[in-house]
């Protein structure tokens, strides 16, 4: 454990570093200003050198120009244990020397090394302290976290740089929507794509050109999140398992076929191990659509990962996948911009498959169709099918054969009313 001459050390140390840093913007960081004012504890969560770190040292920068308090520590620095009682030390620490009358801005950096670290923040939130929190496995935000802070955080979600942003940072003068047009530009943009789908977003590979260490992230995932953090014996299973899903990607997977082609030690394990690798951000699973529950988990899976670059680093491959690359950079943007749990995928029963279905929060009842407790359809059938995006389907034509497929895709017939019929089909004489 740390004394104070320790902690002084590692503080002033740390504030130092940051301050000399190159710091580049963003985005991400108006997110975190927006929250500046709020008492909300702001929790900072995503894979493993995605950027957590230096979004906030952006955010230290700001606030130590504007003369404010703020303490910066980093809990993978070796000289910490796992005990709580050393935040206790920091703040103490920090407190002999800083302004005593402003606010504090504690920024905590891989939390979850430290045991019972929710319960000192809950202890510590009626205080002048606005506290930013990191972490790189979802694991941190459940358990003991939701019981103590329930209702007094704001979670804010990171991921590798999107193409949008790889395109900023690598030529800016790109972003401007007249350039798209030229075709001297256009191949620029065109060759940066290719560029992003083979080494992703990964900021240090992107500013540094270290593509060499993405199959180092990977290790370090595996090993630090999940091996370490669950205390897994069988890692070969595990690595194997990641590496097969990751080689394949936007196809689907059963728990039984994974646990045939990897042969772990039962489908528990396997499950574990999904639910392993999802929780260190690793992968990104989405599910079948259905608006029965049962359904939804007795139907495959399909899988994505969080990053392309680290994918093609690792897997096992012949060709470029340039298809499935595409569909996995679009599943993060999905993800990102309307949350994992409303993203799914479906099939029809001819085996006509939709990459992604969007979860609206709609609901439909004899009633209409609401969003939340407000009516957004119902007056008519019609207009329910209109608020749905799909053409009517006439009461006759409800047979569950398609036609709701047929009726996303506007592909309907049109059913065959008394005005379509233009003559006699059939005519009895006194001869017949």
């Amino acid at each position: 454990m740390i004394n104070k001459t320790t902690a002084r050390e590692i503080i002033d140390t740390s504030i130092n570093e940051i301050k000399n840093k190159r710091i580049v913007h963003r985005e991400e960081v108006g997110t975190l200003k927006e929250y500046l004012d709020y008492k909300h504890i702001v929790t900072i969560s995503g894979v493993r050198r995605c950027g957590k770190t230096y979004l906030l040292f952006q955010m230290i920068k700001m606030l130590i120009g504007e003369g404010k308090n703020a303490i910066y520590i980093n809990f993978e620095d070796p000289r910490f244990n796992d005990s709580v009682e050393q935040l206790d030390v920091l703040y103490k620490t920090f407190l002999e020397y800083a302004d005593k009358e402003g606010r504090i801005y504690f920024f905590l950096d891989e939390v979850q090394n430290i045991k019972k670290w929710e319960k000192w923040l809950a202890a510590m939130y009626e205080k002048n302290i606005k506290f930013f929190v990191s972490g790189s496995n979802a694991s941190f935000l459940t358990g003991e976290f939701s019981k103590s802070l329930a209702g007094r955080h704001k979670l804010v979600s990171i991921y590798p740089l999107s193409f949008k942003q790889f395109v900023f940072f690598k030529d800016s003068s790109l972003m401007d929507e007249k350039k798209w047009y030229v075709t001297e530009e256009m191949s620029k943009i065109k060759k940066l794509l290719s560029e992003y789908c083979h080494y992703g977003g990964f900021p240090e590979v992107i500013f540094n050109g270290r593509k060499d260490i993405l199959s180092g992230y990977f290790g370090d995932i595996l090993t630090k999140d999940i091996i370490s953090r669950y205390n897994i014996k069988f890692k070969q299973s595990l690595k194997e398992l990641a590496v097969f899903l990751l080689t394949n990607i936007s196809s689907s997977h059963s728990l039984y076929s994974l646990n045939k082609t990897v042969q772990a030690r039962s489908i528990n394990t396997i499950k574990n191990y999904l639910m392993f690798l999802e929780d260190a951000y690793l992968l990104i699973k989405l599910p079948f659509f259905s608006f029965s529950l049962r359904r939804q988990l007795a139907n495959p899976f399909k899988v994505y990962s969080i990053d392309v670059g680290m994918r093609n680093a690792v897997s096992f491959r012949f060709n470029e996948d340039t298809g499935k690359i595409y569909e996995n950079l679009v599943a993060i943007e999905l993800v990102k911009k309307f949350g994992k749990g409303n993203i799914f995928y479906w099939k029809s029963s001819k085996h006509e498959e939709v990459d992604f279905a969007i979860k609206k929060g709609l609901k439909l009842s004899e009633y209409g169709l609401f969003r939340k407790n407000k009516l957004v359809a119902g007056k008519t059938e019609q207009e329910v099918y209109a608020a749905l995006g799909m053409k009517y389907i006439e009461p006759e034509m409800r047979e569950n054969q398609g036609e709701i497929e047929l009726a996303i895709k506007g592909n309907l017939s049109k059913l065959i009313g008394n005005g379509d019929m233009k003559g006699d089909f059939q005519m009895h004489t006194k001869f017949s």
